[in-house]
């Protein structure tokens, strides 16, 4: 079975912590990838199935507006192989 992927990007890495261990709490995922660039900007990148995934990135997204730090949240619902692709390449990549 496909997996669903969902983005939570935040202003913080402190708050992404949190959000991060909010979400993995909640509902059954696996986070992929968190990226940070310059403390600023955080992206968290998680897979599961799609309705731990829509729980999570509600309770993520729900938090990071509650700490005025949240700047966009996605969801991407079984994604297209060549997606589910990129997604699990970026994944592999060392953080920078």
């Amino acid at each position: 079975m496909m997996k669903s992927i969902g983005i939570v990007e935040t202003r913080g890495l402190a708050i992404s912590i949190r959000i991060a261990d909010a979400m993995l709490k909640a509902a059954d995922i696996r986070i992929l990838r968190q990226e940070t660039i310059d403390l600023a900007l955080v992206t968290i990148a998680i897979e599961g199935d799609t309705a731990a995934i829509q729980e999570a990135i509600a309770i993520g997204t729900q938090l990071a507006k509650a700490a005025n730090q949240w700047i966009a949240s996605s969801t991407i619902l079984r994604p297209d192989i060549a997606v589910n692709g990129l997604v699990t390449e970026i994944a592999k990549k060392p953080s920078t």
